[in-house]
């Protein structure tokens, strides 16, 4: 069998998010984001309520690993011989993480927000089917998941590249680096200093010390009601709500982010002030804003003002390819004079998109700024709006959407 002629190397270019990045925008976007953001917080990492959420788990694992007193015995002892086991610390997060998501869907009636609460969709599916009493199995296999490998997709997976850049730990989960020092002691000194999370600090700690003294096996695989209340009760209070969480902790992971600071400070400044102001900045105006803001600030350095700029020169362009898109798709068909009004209602003239990219197209500096997959989703997208004429590059968007989500697509665009 010639399996050979059915595999195929790992395509970077590919994506499954046909409905949410439809033009492949994202890694464009991404790519920018992280000049500006240092990799501090990405796409999928952005939530300061699951930032907390890691940081209170690894810093309950933290104080299990440097106690030396304190080993695995009993039933856990012939699981893990060692607390120093890679597949031990797994297990120790994923079990966690999986009380908290059931705690959280427990107390669904009594205000909690649950949106953003990584995991929820599949707790509340197997949350019914065992009559909200499900077993939650203590172990680093897949029978121990709530998501398929949990352990790199759940809240977890997904904080650890941020919170590894900002010196919590390493790739395997070590905390004892030279780097992690003053970051643990401002982390502890925080969980301390919040009542709420102090005590369901405690209240997890002694939960999984137990846990490692366990003798028989159903003490590792408990169901929901047998888990402490005092635990349960700990979690839903602590991260009842992400406002919460946000008031009690944006110094500390503004302090710890650097969001506060550079290009990101600057954007931060606008965001803070159009609240303060209740007002409802574009995009583009909250950039402009940001760019005049950056240059008032004397810490700004050069390479992050140049990141403000790229934003700046080509969000109006992308947005308008973005609009173009959404108007093609709004109707099963429609003629070049219906998407002509569309397009002009908006007070946009045929000329605009391609005055917009063949600006672009000139701009080398900014063309320079990406590189591999986003460098090409750029360029292409360029070319596409180098042809827009008010509706007429509705099969380069097609061709544009498929060659970014590795589908077949069409954007239907009837004769006038």
């Amino acid at each position: 069998m010639y399996i050979e002629k059915f595999l195929t190397e790992y395509d970077d270019s590919l994506t499954g998010e046909l409905n949410v990045d439809p033009l492949g925008q994202l890694v464009i976007w991404s790519s920018w984001g992280q000049d500006i953001f240092h990799s501090r917080i990405t796409s999928i990492a952005n939530d300061v309520r699951q930032y907390t959420l890691n940081l209170l788990h690894h810093s309950v694992l933290r104080q299990i690993l440097v106690d030396e007193k304190l080993q695995t015995s009993g039933v856990m002892k012939g699981l893990y011989p060692k607390k120093q086991l890679h597949e031990f610390r797994v297990a120790c997060l994923i079990h966690l993480e999986n009380i908290y998501i059931y705690s959280m869907l427990a107390a669904e009636k009594r205000g909690v927000t649950l949106t953003g609460v990584q995991g929820i969709n599949k707790a509340r599916s197997k949350w019914n089917a065992a009559n909200k009493n499900p077993q939650i199995l203590f172990g680093h296999e897949k029978s121990s998941e709530l998501l398929t490998n949990q352990i790199a997709l759940g809240t977890n997976g997904r904080y650890k590249s941020p919170m590894m850049k900002m010196h919590f730990f390493s790739t395997d989960y070590r905390y004892d680096l030279p780097e992690s020092k003053p970051v643990w002691q401002a982390a502890e000194a925080f969980i301390r200093n919040v009542p709420e999370l102090k005590k369901l600090h405690a209240a997890a700690l002694t939960y999984m010390q137990l846990k490692m003294q366990a003798s028989h096996k159903r003490d590792l695989n408990p169901f929901f009601e047998d888990i402490p209340v005092g635990l349960k009760k700990a979690y839903v209070k602590a991260f009842r709500d992400p406002k919460m969480v946000g008031d009690y902790s944006r110094i500390f992971w503004l302090q710890r982010t650097g969001l506060d600071k550079y290009a990101a400070g600057a954007i931060y400044r606008v965001l803070k002030q159009e609240r303060l102001d209740e007002l409802e900045l574009t995009d583009a105006e909250v950039f402009k804003r940001a760019m005049h803001q950056a240059k008032s600030m004397p810490e700004m350095n050069e390479s992050d003002l140049r990141a403000l700029q790229h934003i700046s020169q080509a969000e109006p362009f992308l947005s308008l390819i973005d609009l173009m898109f959404s108007g093609l798709r709004r109707q099963s068909s429609q003629t070049l004079a219906e998407f002509r009004q569309f397009w002009q209602s908006r007070g946009l003239t045929e000329p605009d998109l391609p005055q917009k990219a063949a600006q672009l197209l000139e701009n080398d500096v900014l063309l320079s700024s990406l590189s591999g997959t986003p460098a090409r989703r750029f360029s292409a997208t360029i070319s596409t709006g180098l042809y827009a004429v008010a509706g007429r590059s509705g099969s380069r968007l097609a061709g544009l959407s498929s060659q970014d989500n590795g589908v077949k697509g069409a954007v239907p665009v009837a004769p006038a």
